[in-house]
């Protein structure tokens, strides 16, 4: 069999067991829910999403020097007045965890913490809490959902610290920490690839991971990469099960005026026994009484009751064209659509467990939740640059709209509630594991959820990036309005009722960099971001009201110093976010929900990245954060719940000949405060833990193969991870081996 043949048998198996995955969706799921390699390209650019393959200069770092800005275009760090991370896929491989690949590889940049676990993709930027529903698929926002994201189709990630929506436009989800792009694999040129690894962890999980990529068409002018996976099995937490299957396709097109890229694909998620999250904030019964935190209990020990699990399908599809309108004017459409239907969605309420005394005692009601999400986007713009004098001007016009609609919904026997059902309840202890589980329903009488909410973006953005000798200006302005629409149920499962508001905003993003020499970058930026605005929802005096928008904003100053290959960066920032609280005036029986008051961080980060010695490479971050709430509450004056202090990152890299390499990394975060139900302080203390690796390349006859071994957490760390805003203790990891056999057919 040729190798041509063997990729084509590859490709029809991977294509054969997705529609075998597809065959056991039921009718009723149908219904609802259907309705890169590192290889360098210098012969186009893609200015509003970056698709390119890293420089092959730096095709063994951790990190990049180059990278997507948003609709500015590929930008080298040292240009862009902000602090800018572009990560590898050789980060992702070698760091990429099995229990949560992106977010652990995340950790690269220094603005990122992770409270990360199976059945969620949390981590923070700064300070501010995010998950998967912030990532950006080559530009395009809102493709997937939370739960166990994978990372097989992923080629590298474009990370921008502090808010960013001025060069990104609309999103239906945003943060003000930062944003994400993911930029998926594409064919490398002159080059065929067909790549099979095969993996086993702690705990018996096996995996099988089909890559492949090939050119075509006259001058390679047609790309098809197509990546498969299938891991099934026990994790290192003992009862915890997990299973993931995916098939991705990434298919461009490079033509003389324009280049086309089309990625889409299918997820199937299932986590069982994944509970980590502790809750210290509970009132009444549930108030925690202790004065500290229980001792951090093995990573190893399970507290998830019978049943438990989380099953969530996810269909995606992202389209990103630009077009040559003349030599110094081009357009650019992206759009994509996505499907998320969490088809299993049997939990804890809100996925945690009340924390009550220092003795580890927990409770909490149980629930059930089948959930559907659904996300339209589509962008169009112009970016051109022309001159004035001796003054160059580089202008991006967007347009751009996202439809989100939100499907939730519960059922006990047979009728559907406005209130959340207590459909059981749990006890137990940390030492003596769950005691006692009851049931209020029969799981079988559980249907699919409905229309809860559609959410309508459209915003409009003008960037003008001015450069004069030295000097380069950024200067922009988004305005975004918002169009939301909640629906209310009735007792026969019907929706009955619909509310609608409106809200708008301005975000204006300035920024400056300045370059004395080529070695050295000095910038600052003003950046705001706003959200929509939230409806306040039952059990307020004010219910159904729209509050106005979160204002954020962050002033940042920065130096960046790059010099043989060795990139350090030092910024200071602050940044102000508008913030709720409830308050209950006298003679009302129930609190009024108002935007009134503001969380302040304060920052420095550090970071530093490159080849220190010629078998010696060196990634590094530290961060540390002082945090205030202004509020007319008794939590004036108060950090904010959940962001620790200090964090910092360092991984090293020893690669003695061309075959073997060996790395490490060692990951701190410092002491996080959080508050009990009656506002007492407690601490979430720091941890320290360590990851450990070997890569051996070798052959099996003339196949090359690369062998792995990887140690996370290999000191067996027993911790709690904080979670920004949250006033939680979230059960870390424990210590997990990874091996893996990676063959180049």
């Amino acid at each position: 069999m040729t190798k041509r043949q063997l990729a084509l048998a590859v490709a029809i198996a991977a294509i054969g067991t997705n529609a075998v995955w597809m065959s056991g969706v039921s009718a009723a799921e149908k219904q609802d829910v259907h309705g890169g390699g590192t290889d360098a390209v210098d012969t186009y650019e893609l200015d509003p999403v970056d698709v390119e393959g890293e420089r092959s200069e730096e095709a063994n770092s951790l990190t990049s020097s180059t990278g997507g800005t948003g609709f500015l275009g590929t930008k080298d760090v040292m240009e862009v007045p902000f602090t800018q991370t572009n990560i590898t896929n050789k980060a992702l491989a070698q760091y990429g965890d099995a229990v949560e690949p992106l977010t652990s590889a995340l950790l690269m940049s220094p603005s990122v913490r992770t409270s990360s676990s199976t059945m969620y993709n949390d981590f923070s930027m700064r300070g501010f809490p995010m998950n998967a529903y912030q990532f950006k698929v080559n530009g395009v926002p809102g493709m997937f959902s939370q739960t166990n994201m994978p990372s097989n189709f992923v080629d590298r990630m474009e990370v921008i610290s502090g808010p960013v929506i001025g060069v990104h436009g609309s999103t239906n989800s945003e943060s003000a920490g930062g944003s994400v792009n993911l930029v998926t694999k594409r064919a490398a040129y002159g080059k065929e690839r067909l790549t099979y690894t095969q993996t086993v962890s702690t705990g018996g999980a096996l995996g099988e991971i089909v890559d492949i990529g090939r050119r075509f068409g006259k001058n390679e002018a047609w790309g098809l990469r197509i990546n498969a996976e299938n891991i099934q099995g026990k994790t290192a937490v003992k009862g915890e099960k997990l299973t993931t299957r995916d098939f991705y396709i990434n298919l461009d097109h490079a033509g003389r005026r324009s280049t086309t890229n089309l990625f889409m694909g299918y997820r199937y998620t299932k986590d069982e026994g994944g509970q980590r999250y502790f809750d210290f904030s509970g009132t009444g019964a549930n108030l925690y009484t202790g004065s500290r935190l229980p001792s951090a209990p093995s990573g190893k020990r399970n507290y998830s009751f019978p049943g438990q699990h989380i099953e969530v399908k996810t269909w995606t599809a992202v389209l990103n064209h630009e077009q040559q309108l003349s030599d110094t004017w081009k357009a650019f459409f992206n759009a994509g659509y996505s499907r998320n239907y969490g088809s299993g969605y049997v939990m804890t309420s809100s996925s945690k467990l009340f924390m009550r005394n220092e003795a580890g005692d927990f409770y909490n009601t149980l629930w059930t939740y089948p959930y559907g999400l659904r996300n339209a986007y589509t962008q169009l713009g112009v970016r051109g640059t022309f001159h004035v004098g001796d003054v160059k001007n580089d202008v991006v016009l967007a347009l751009d709209r996202d439809w989100y609609h939100a499907y939730w919904g519960y059922e006990r026997n047979g009728a559907y509630g406005n209130a959340v059902p207590s459909f059981g309840n749990m006890s137990g202890s940390l030492s003596g594991g769950v005691r006692s589980v009851t049931w209020n329903y029969a799981p079988g009488s559980v249907r699919g959820a409905i229309k809860s909410g559609v959410t309508t973006y459209s915003g409009v953005s003008l960037t003008d990036t001015v450069e004069y000798g030295k000097a380069t200006a950024l200067l922009g302005i988004h305005h975004h309005s918002v169009k939301a629409t909640s629906y209310a149920a009735d007792s026969g499962y019907n929706r009955a009722r619909s509310t609608t508001v409106s809200s708008s905003a301005n975000s204006p993003t300035f920024g400056i960099v300045y370059r004395p020499t080529d070695d050295l970058s000095i910038y600052a930026n003003h950046s705001e971001s706003f959200d929509k605005g939230n409806v306040v929802g039952s059990g307020f005096m004010n219910t159904g009201a729209m509050l106005s928008p979160a204002k954020t904003k962050q002033n940042e100053i920065g130096v960046k110093y790059r010099r043989r290959g060795v990139l350090a960066g030092l910024s200071v920032f602050q940044i102000e976010q508008d913030r709720t609280i409830d308050v209950r005036y006298t003679g009302d029986p129930n609190p009024t929900r108002v935007m009134e008051g503001k969380n302040k961080f304060k920052g420095v980060e550090l970071s530093v990245s490159g080849q220190i010695a010629p078998k010696w490479t060196l990634t590094g971050g530290l961060m540390h954060l002082t945090t205030e709430q202004q509020t007319n509450t008794g939590y004036n004056g108060k950090a904010v719940a959940g962001v620790a202090d200090w964090s910092g990152m360092l991984a090293v890299e020893y690669a003695p000949d061309a075959q073997l390499t060996a790395f490490a990394r060692a990951i701190y975060s410092g002491s996080a405060p959080i508050y009990t139900g009656d506002a007492r302080k407690l601490n979430v203390p720091s941890y320290l833990t360590c990851d450990l690796g070997v890569t051996y390349k070798t052959k099996f006859g003339t196949v090359p193969a690369a062998l792995s071994l990887t140690a996370y957490n290999l000191f067996d760390k027993h911790y709690w991870m904080s979670r920004p805003t949250y006033n939680f203790g979230i059960q870390g990891y424990p210590r997990s081996l990874v091996l893996s056999m990676t063959m180049d057919i």
